[in-house]
């Protein structure tokens, strides 16, 4: 029997309640153990919570260090991922004096990505691999749009050091464009990658008037949704520049859902203390909530907010929003951009905030009738399809399976 150890430390946003649960849930449906490394702080998660409900006594949980992490800097990640893989390293010995584990998976790789390549493995003679979810040191060679600089270049070389590490035999990624990259640029490697469509999912949908009704909206309300952990990188200043507006349209509304950091519930009590005209137009929910709720958040909106700040990466939001047939507004930098573009998801800030001597001044025609033109739309339906939660669990899977199979054939011995 297959022993798979998945190795997640933290229980925010989506990747305990939506990443490793799907991944859980296809590794025991082949018959496989699984066991998950987390931390006690994550286990006492809601997210984590409801993993360890759903699979009972089938998940094993196993707790490793708790991690620190502070600061944006350089070194402070350098720093954090250093301490991550000491963690890691610590829960692995722990799991190994009773188990024997035939791969370990991270969900997300990022939280060893940039010195796993000097430090070697933290799990000894075993394979592993994981999921690359924001990387951008690529984009500029692809022609997606964004900031580059310096650190890209030294990032290219922590991602090659990280492929030749032994042992390491599998990189996932959602970012698609990567796989390209690392075709074409480092195609000794290429057998180690495999692109996995991102997912996401309103599992407990919700009729449109209830839930308008719920948060005390009306038929007519013109609703901007923010949805997920926020903070300042979300594009929190944009979002409440826009409500700021003098000519704000009266019927405009703005749903704020999902747990704030200190930043963002300073910015918005600001807001309000500034604008106590604006109060009325305000609905905030500033905790991690239900399934029930998150049906009737997406179910209430006219549009949904994306307007990330550097950030390269994807969005389970901009798959949730597709599957609830609403439009996005995104920045226009990443992997966001890139497929609200190509797939016509949403609009971008700049097509209808303008920038001149007066300030920033917003075409409210324009942002309402491109809504209005992409709500519902066909290629809004084609792009959630293409990312269903039924197909992620078992796209990790087949490649932690298919790595499997190939290191065996290469050293010609017997897969368990």
């Amino acid at each position: 029997m297959t022993t798979l150890m998945l190795v997640e430390p933290e229980a925010t946003g989506h990747r305990m309640i939506l990443y490793v649960r799907l991944i859980v849930a296809e590794a025991l449906a082949r018959g496989w153990r699984v066991i998950l490394l987390t931390t006690a702080s994550a286990t006492l998660h809601p997210a984590c919570k409801a993993v360890v409900s759903e699979f009972g006594a089938r998940l094993r949980i196993v707790l490793m260090p708790d991690v620190a992490r502070g600061g944006s800097g350089q070194l402070d990640l350098l720093r954090a991922q250093y301490l991550s893989i000491r963690a890691f390293q610590a829960g692995y010995r722990a799991v190994s004096r009773h188990d024997r584990v035939d791969f370990v998976y991270l969900p997300y790789f990022n939280y060893i990505d940039k010195v796993v390549g000097w430090y070697g493995s933290p799990f000894g003679n075993v394979l592993f691999g994981g999921m690359m979810v924001a990387a951008r040191f690529h984009h500029y060679k692809c022609g997606i749009a964004g900031v580059s600089g310096k650190q890209d270049k030294i990032n290219e070389l922590l991602f090659r050091l990280a492929l030749r590490v032994p042992n390491f035999e599998l990189l996932t990624s959602i970012d698609e464009p990567l796989e390209t990259y690392v075709h074409y640029a480092i195609p000794r490697h290429s057998r180690k990658f495999r692109y996995v469509p991102d997912v996401s999912s309103i599992r407990q949908p919700c009729e449109r008037i209830s839930a308008r009704a719920t948060y005390g909206f009306s038929a007519t309300d013109f609703v901007v949704v923010s949805y997920g952990s926020l903070s300042p990188r979300k594009g929190l200043a944009k979002l409440l520049t826009l409500f700021g507006a003098p000519d704000l349209p009266s019927y405009f509304r703005l749903l704020l859902v999902g747990s704030q950091d200190a930043d963002a519930q300073r910015m918005v009590s600001g807001f309000i203390s500034r604008h106590p005209e604006r109060e009325m137009q305000l609905v905030i929910v500033d905790r991690f909530v239900t399934d029930v709720e998150e049906g009737q958040v997406f179910a209430c909106a006219d549009v949904v907010w994306l307007c990330y700040e550097n950030f390269s990466g994807m969005s389970g939001v901009l798959i949730q929003s597709a599957q609830a047939g609403v439009p996005v507004v995104t920045a226009g930098d990443g992997l966001i951009e890139r497929n609200r573009k190509k797939h016509a998801l949403g609009i971008q800030w700049g097509e209808f905030a303008i920038a001149d001597n007066a300030g920033m001044r917003f075409d409210w025609s324009r942002l309402i009738n491109s809504v209005s033109a992409m709500s519902g739309s066909a290629s809004l339906r084609k792009f959630a399809g293409a990312h269903a939660p039924q197909a992620f669990g078992r796209n990790v899977i087949d490649a932690i399976a298919a790595a499997r199979t190939r290191r065996a054939v290469s050293e010609q011995c017997p897969v368990s």
